[in-house]
């Protein structure tokens, strides 16, 4: 559901960004939250299944993905295709990635079942 909140939202020429935030601030965060749920998503769902062995695999997806959708803003009247976006885009997948991984490892050394 992310991802196709991540394509609509492309496919828009008129987004305002809140507070006046640089767009790469929001390309960073909305890929954060992508990467904390490929996360979560390739552990099978449990917080405590969230490992870092799932942070390589979900920034490569969340970056790929990044890729396509820098891609799809190409045809978008409006719209650019950037390296620097694609950029914070990879950067937000490792960082959720990350977080989410962290999280699983606090889960699972509190034996919490979540």
């Amino acid at each position: 559901m992310w991802m196709a909140a991540t394509f609509a939202a492309s496919h828009r020429t008129d987004i305002a960004i809140p507070f006046g935030a640089p767009d790469y601030g929001a390309h960073a965060l909305s890929y954060a939250v992508l990467g904390a749920l490929l996360v979560r998503a390739l552990g099978g769902g449990p917080l405590g299944s969230m490992t870092q062995s799932l942070i390589v695999p979900a920034t490569l997806i969340g970056a790929l993905y990044g890729a396509t959708d820098e891609f799809h803003q190409w045809f978008i009247p409006g719209r650019i295709a950037s390296g620097a976006d694609l950029a914070a885009d990879a950067i937000g997948s490792l960082a959720g990635a990350a977080a989410a991984a962290a999280t699983g490892a606090f889960v699972r050394r509190k034996r919490w079942r979540v």
